[in-house]
């Protein structure tokens, strides 16, 4: 045998791999779980070689003891309303997203009859000689405050489609038709109610009837029973701000229209004559935490806010609390053990993490729970939500009795390079030196909330091709408290009004065309242009254009100002098409009169365009209280997108 034939391997040598462990030979596990090492030589070379056996001249923590400030929430300011004292009586996202919805037929239907059962309680616990009775003003109210069926004339006026529009949108949502025919007569309409009060028990009383006057469909409460009908007022206007935690007014909203964002300031107190302004110009994903605050500015012409030196006659608004205390070991499931040959937490893999280079955030979470985690200390301490809460220092005390006195990473609170985490910006110019609130802000926000479907839905869009942006319904509220497919709500309206249409149309004989029997003739009525000339087409009617426009005193700037497009049906003149949801409503009455325009700023839809959701959202404060609230929130879109609008098009005449 040559040689090269010995030295010839086929294959790759194969290479395995073997642990060192007990392997058991016994039925019983005991011996194999108590990892027992019959070379402690070997244990310890391993702890050598691992840096076990160094000395550190350091002990381990035994006793601690730490001074903490807290400063509370004073005042709030939503959007343009006034300033007003802060209260936790409520989630702050509650009090900053909360908008007046606009109520449905079952909500009308359910607090129709919740002030008429009120009515009832404030009558039987009046005096008898009042001559209250069960039910006394039912009839009355179901009268002045009904259930309309909506009707639409089939022969209107063609200038006036105004007054038949809004009948055939709602006549179009068949459901919802059904359930008003089945309320008409029957029920009390909680939102003409609410409409008619406006918030104001007071105004209950222009029911009450003059002595001597009889009753009539707009007065017919006897004045001796005005003071019963006014607590009932009260009770229910109250009732309607608590269900649905309703603003004072349907004009105070944080909701900005322009930047389809919420924006909101709180300010606390520094004791000390000055007063930190906490700002949220751009909130709209829905959750509020830490980082949706800035620290706008602040009135103490120091560099930064003064520490509480002393415990101040308040202590809910602010206070120092000093500590003392075990620390305990910071723990986490998967961390690594501190001891040698100690069973291993498995409900987390952390040798499974990928991360790229560029996940700094992911490596620097990995490193920590597999390097350092043993060597972080905690020392629990309840912070009351909306606090601002600074930890001034951590006296330590060691197993070798030495007192080691442990200071903020970030103490200066001036340089933007040391080590900081959940601190607050400044805002101030853009090519100003960065700064920072070394203070941790922990806002009275909600942990959970549930969420509804979305009522409605809205996307923006940009259409470059017809130099516009638009506002696509996608989602409209369906009368019932859910939301319908907006193209879907297009179509039956469509359906509707042609319906409409052929009602209005009257009935005529048939009339056989008159045939010439001249070939000459019949080749010349018969012939068919190959072209044809179209001015402009149509979109789905759930397509709001938006048009670029110069914003006021500049002729460079531009913004988004909400357009229509035309409406042209046989039964009107070409009126225009107007929205249907809320939130693109504003400015428009119920007889699709415009009465202010709608503008929308050019930065708020980027190419990738923007969605506008608005639900219902319910959460349990930290009191026990369900809160509720409609509010909305914007999401990133998926691009851009064409409409097919044309015009001046030469088509084929098929």
């Amino acid at each position: 045998m040559s040689k090269d034939l010995i030295n010839y391997h086929p294959c790759e040598p194969f290479r395995a791999y073997n642990r060192l462990e007990g392997r058991p030979r016994e039925e019983e596990l005991d011996d194999s779980l108590a990892a027992k090492i019959n070379d402690p030589l070997w244990m310890l070379a391993r702890q050598y070689q691992f840096g076990e056996l160094k000395g550190e001249d350091a002990g381990s923590a035994i006793f601690a003891k730490v001074a903490i400030n807290t400063i509370r929430m004073t005042s709030y300011k939503g959007g343009k309303t006034k300033k007003e004292p802060y209260s936790d009586d409520i989630p702050l996202e509650t009090r900053v997203e909360r908008i007046f919805p606009k109520f449905d037929l079952k909500q009308s239907a359910r607090y129709g009859r919740k002030f008429l059962q009120l009515l009832d309680e404030e009558g039987a616990k009046a005096q008898l000689s009042l001559g209250y009775s069960e039910g006394m003003y039912k009839d009355a109210f179901i009268a002045k405050f009904p259930f309309e069926i909506p009707e639409v004339d089939p022969n209107p006026e063609k200038d006036k489609p105004e007054k038949s529009i809004p009948s055939a949108r709602m006549l179009s949502l068949q459901q919802a038709t059904s359930f008003l025919r089945s309320l008409s007569g029957r029920a009390l309409n909680g939102a003409n109610l609410w409409a008619f009060l406006e918030g104001e028990d007071s105004v209950s009383s222009s029911l009450v009837l003059a002595a001597n006057q009889n009753p009539t469909k707009d007065k017919f409460v006897l004045i001796k029973h005005k003071s019963l009908l006014q607590n009932a007022s009260k009770r229910w206007i109250e009732f309607l701000r608590k269900e649905l935690n309703l603003p004072m007014t349907e004009n105070e909203s944080s909701w900005f229209q322009e930047r389809l964002e919420y924006s909101f300031e709180a300010e606390l107190d520094e004791g000390d004559d000055s007063k930190t302004t906490l700002t949220a110009e751009e909130y709209f994903h829905g959750h509020l935490d830490w980082y949706s605050f800035d620290i706008k500015e602040l009135s103490d012409s120091g560099d930064g806010p003064k520490n509480i030196t002393t415990v101040p006659a308040d202590p809910t608004i602010k206070k120092r609390e000093v500590l003392t205390g075990i620390p305990t070991e910071a723990n986490f499931a998967g961390m690594p053990n501190s001891r040698w040959w100690e069973m291993e937490d498995g409900s987390i893999d952390l040798g499974n993490l990928k991360a790229s280079d560029t996940d700094i955030a992911k490596i620097l979470v990995t490193q920590y729970a597999l390097h350092y985690s043993n060597d972080w200390l905690c020392i629990p301490y309840d912070v009351p939500t909306g606090s601002f809460a600074e930890v001034e220092g951590i006296l330590v005390t060691d197993t070798f009795g030495q007192n080691l006195l442990v200071e903020s990473a970030h103490k200066n609170g001036d340089n933007w390079n040391e080590w900081n985490m959940y601190s607050l910006v400044y805002d101030q110019e853009e090519f100003s030196p960065p700064r920072f609130d070394k203070r941790l802000l922990l806002p009275p926000s909600a942990a959970k909330t549930l969420e509804s479907e979305p009522l409605e839905e809205i996307k923006l869009i940009r259409d470059e091709m017809a130099n516009m942006v638009w506002a696509i319904e996608s989602r409209i509220p369906n009368g019932l408290g859910g939301g319908l497919d907006g193209y879907e709500a297009a179509r039956n309206l469509e359906h509707e009004l042609k319906r409409l249409v052929e009602e209005s149309q009257p009935e005529s004989e048939i009339a056989l065309p008159e045939v010439n029997l001249n070939p000459e003739v019949n080749r010349a009525t018969t012939y068919k242009a190959q072209l044809r000339y179209q001015l402009g087409n149509s979109v789905s009617e759930n397509w709001i254009p938006f048009v670029p426009v110069h914003q006021n005193g500049s002729n460079r700037e531009i913004h988004f100002q909400r357009a229509s497009m035309p409406r042209i049906t046989e039964l009107f003149d070409p009126h225009a098409i107007r929205p249907r949801t809320q939130l693109l409503r504003e400015g428009i009455d119920e007889e699709d009169d415009q009465k202010t325009p709608f503008y929308i700023n050019e930065e708020e839809v980027p190419r990738a365009g923007v969605k506008v959701i608005g639900t219902y959202q319910r959460t349990r404060w930290y009191n026990g209280k369900i809160v509720s609230w409609y509010g909305r929130r914007k999401r990133t879109g998926r691009g851009e997108g064409s409409s097919g609008l044309r015009f001046d098009a030469v088509l084929d005449n098929d």
